[in-house]
């Protein structure tokens, strides 16, 4: 399999000047760019930039995976939006890291594992988790508590199970489409989220009076909030809605329930959750089973004639769907406790047919002659 890199960049808040254009292309002949977006494709080389820099410099988000083992998702947001110590609280070296610029805080997810050793194509992922930036300035910590739990899971690090776990935000329960498809791209176990949801409260944003707080904001707050939109600043609404909940209300960030669980809890009880939903699926299976034979048994002698009528077309087709049904008449048969009579039947496949080496060497493969 050959190595496979794929970075993505996306602007939210401003469009690409011609002077970004023109240090991207410097970047890599092959960038696909337009207005907002930029993306590299190396199959042998390394990007010839700093990652972290051209964020900083033109973007927003930047996604960024391997076929070699690496899933990276990193945000740039307004320091002036967000309190860089509460998404701290959920840090993990080298993998989970909060840092700050001159005007921004990054949020780095740079995490790696066996199980991100496969064939995957990058492009198309970046437009599912843009909406995950818009959540983390609301104030939902989701995204950095799934990527906690995904951190544990590295084979490679030197992770203690008995550290307990951050604050634990509500609503794991009910997963926005973005924390989807981060759970998707970054294979967190959907047994493990769903232990760590036993802790996690499910809340309803009751409708605020926004229109009657800007009605009571003083005269000069609301022309300079105005001036802002005018002047197309992109974090005006954000900074607005946070100033009215401090002046009227309280702020919609819930710190998450402290519960007292640890790592090794919580794959505990993940564990119990895996073979409790096993069980149950099962349970659903056997139960299709049975219905499916039972409505097969009418069936049985139809079958057994359609069984010779594809053999003696000689025809490899033909022998592969006989041997469907042959598989079928087997589970029939044993759901009706007759395999005696299958196997004997099939042995005397075997005696008739025995000059035709394709068909024995499919009833091998299926496991369809007894040894």
């Amino acid at each position: 399999m050959s190595e496979y890199q794929y970075y993505e960049f996306q602007a939210l808040e401003r469009t690409l000047t011609n002077s970004d254009h023109s240090y991207l292309k410097n970047l890599s002949s092959r960038v696909e760019l337009t207005a907002t977006n930029a993306q590299f494709v190396y199959n042998y080389g390394d990007f010839r930039g700093d990652p972290l820099e051209v964020l900083e410099r033109c973007f927003d988000l930047m996604l960024y995976v391997t076929n070699f083992g690496v899933r990276q998702l990193t945000l740039r947001l307004p320091k002036v939006l967000v309190n860089p110590a509460t998404f701290e609280l959920y840090c993990v070296p080298y993998y989970i890291c909060v840092s700050t610029t001159e005007k921004s805080v990054i949020v780095d997810i740079n995490l790696t594992g066996e199980d991100y050793y496969d064939w995957i194509e990058g492009e198309g992922w970046l437009s599912g988790l843009v909406a995950l930036r818009d959540e983390l300035l609301q104030g939902d910590l989701r995204l950095l508590y799934l990527a906690w739990l995904r951190a544990g899971l590295i084979e490679d690090a030197d992770v203690d199970l008995e550290v307990i776990e951050p604050p634990v935000p509500p609503n794991l329960k009910h997963l926005s489409p973005a924390l989807k498809t981060f759970v998707e791209l970054f294979k967190v176990e959907t047994d493990l989220i769903a232990a760590a949801a036993e802790a996690s409260q499910t809340s309803q944003a009751n409708p605020e009076p926004v229109s009657e707080w800007i009605a009571n904001l003083p005269e000069n707050e609301r022309n300079h909030y105005l001036l802002r939109v005018v002047r197309g600043d992109p974090h005006v609404g954000v900074e607005l809605i946070q100033h009215l909940r401090q002046m009227f209300s309280e702020p919609l960030v819930n710190a998450g329930t402290i519960s007292g669980r640890s790592l090794a809890n919580l794959m505990a009880s993940a564990e119990k959750a895996r073979k409790q939903r096993e069980h149950k699926e099962q349970l659903v299976a056997e139960k299709a089973r049975q219905e499916r034979l039972d409505a097969l048994a009418p069936q049985g002698d139809a079958l057994w004639q359609e069984v010779f009528r594809l053999i003696e077309l000689k025809q490899t087709k033909a022998y592969d769907q006989a041997i469907v049904h042959l598989e079928e008449l087997r589970d029939l048969a044993e759901h009706q406790g007759n395999l005696k009579e299958f196997y004997n039947r099939i042995e005397q496949i075997k005696q008739q047919y025995t000059n035709r080496p394709g068909l024995i060497s499919r009833l091998q493969k299926a496991c369809l002659l007894k040894s």
